[in-house]
């Protein structure tokens, strides 16, 4: 994660106890990444990011991107970690998931769609718009 949004090293640094620059641990983070995504990902760089103006699109794509990995790597369900830390969280602030919608794609995009129909999302009653 840190790799592809350095946006999150100083909160996974905070949270492992590390200076600055320190070097994150790769082993046994498995039981981390719930709070690695909800916190280090979504609160701190992904909610902020889909409210800023002008939306940094590169940022997003970023963000987004290691969403998909983590979605396809642990084969989430509607029960699963990628599904309450960031997906769910789109519903959190009015804008999130109106942002979020252009970055959305694969799967992720799809598991959001449904998301949006279960919820019955107000502007999204019939799920995401196709791209």
């Amino acid at each position: 994660m840190a790799e592809k949004v350095p946006e999150t090293r100083p909160f996974l640094e905070e949270r492992y106890g590390l200076p600055p620059g320190g070097t994150l641990p790769v082993a046994d983070t498995y039981f981390d990444l719930w709070g690695n995504l909800l916190d280090a990902l979504t609160r701190q760089v992904l909610q902020p990011a889909l409210l800023a103006e002008p939306l940094d699109e590169d940022l997003l794509r970023r963000c987004f991107d290691v969403v998909e990995v983590a979605y396809a790597t642990l084969g989430d369900d509607p029960g699963g970690t990628v599904y309450f830390t960031v997906l769910e969280s789109l519903l959190d602030a009015e804008g999130y998931l109106a942002n979020a919608v252009p970055f959305l794609r694969g799967p992720v995009r799809d598991r959001t769609s449904r998301m949006c129909r279960t919820y019955e999302v107000e502007g999204y009653e019939t799920g995401l718009p196709p791209l």
